[in-house]
């Protein structure tokens, strides 16, 4: 791209689309003149960034890039004023702050993109500056006495960007769940109180086994604090009936059995038959194996016993 393709970004336009856009989006717990202060100042920095970029001398940029730093500030300016609005930081503090924000992605956002980083890891590179940047403005005002420790922490325990995708999560979610039948929703709510007991292992094993829409269902449920008050407890008592019916038996597996099992066969079977079926194994089956003929055993998980006990029978008929 060129300079001239640079210049064609009309960064005015653009800051006033921004700002139209954070202006639909404010949360409902944000005053009528805090509102404006949003759409003000994420108008004012994104046309001061807009307007740099398309005049800097000899930029490596075209105007999709320019575009892309322009809304990033415009993003993280509208977040970060609705932490702060949260936090009753005071309103002569804010805009030096933003403007530290501002300039972190400003900065951060561009040189990124000029070293040819991918939108993805850029994103993170981004926030991770942000919050960074955050933190120190916090840091620099209490140090000066400006700010209490109690209002530093409570500004950055703000997160508005969390709360937003959280909000269109669960709004998903709803869309999922007007989809689904009565009977599947109940068997999911009744499944997720029965996985809070389950390693996290287990639980992300158990997850990937249904599909998006099902899943993001799954999550919300696990996620609710109230779900056994919510949920029908009579109809989740029929759910967890016919789980336990679907599930197979637990076998108990036992290595004194799985071992006695292999030293029949291993020694009443002729030795080459043994090794050559062994051949390509681990080295722990080997000595596993291997071990019988010295009547010695070789620890190793009572299932992987079990089996191979099973396999070398098959084998040897």
């Amino acid at each position: 791209m060129t300079q001239s393709d640079l210049k064609s970004f009309n960064y005015d336009e653009f800051a006033k689309d921004l700002a139209t856009q954070a202006g639909d989006v404010i949360p409902e717990d944000i005053d009528k003149q805090d509102g404006k202060f949003i759409v003000e100042i994420i108008y004012r920095f994104c046309k001061m960034a807009g307007e740099a970029l398309v005049n800097e001398e000899n930029s490596k940029l075209n105007a999709q890039e320019a575009s892309l730093i322009t809304q990033f500030i415009g993003e993280w300016i509208f977040h970060k004023t609705v932490d702060i609005i949260r936090a009753q930081i005071d309103p002569q503090l804010r805009e030096g702050i933003l403007q530290k924000v501002a300039f972190t992605v400003f900065d951060i956002a561009k040189k990124a993109i000029e070293k040819g980083l991918p939108q993805e890891q850029l994103i993170t590179l981004v926030e991770s500056h942000v919050k960074k940047c955050f933190q120190k403005a916090m840091e620099d005002l209490e140090a000066k006495g400006i700010l209490s420790d109690e209002e530093a922490q409570n500004a950055l325990s703000q997160s508005n960007i969390d709360s937003m995708a959280v909000e269109q999560v669960e709004e998903e979610t709803k869309t999922d769940i007007a989809c689904m039948s009565d009977a599947k929703i109940i068997k999911l709510a009744s499944l997720a109180i029965l996985m809070r007991n389950f390693s996290s292992d287990r639980m992300k094993a158990i997850l990937q086994k249904f599909d998006k829409a099902e899943r993001d269902v799954l999550i919300n449920y696990l996620k609710m604090p109230d779900l056994e008050e919510k949920l029908d407890m009579k109809a989740a008592m029929k759910c967890f009936e016919e789980m336990k019916n679907a599930l197979p038996e637990v076998v108990v597996v036992s290595y004194d059995k799985a071992y006695k099992k292999m030293y029949k066969i291993v020694n009443n079977s002729d030795k080459k038959q043994i090794l050559n079926i062994i051949e390509k194994e681990r080295p722990a089956i080997k000595e596993f194996v291997l071990a019988c003929y010295y009547k010695k055993r070789k620890k190793i998980p009572a299932y992987i016993a079990d089996v191979v006990s099973k396999y070398l029978e098959e084998q040897v008929g």
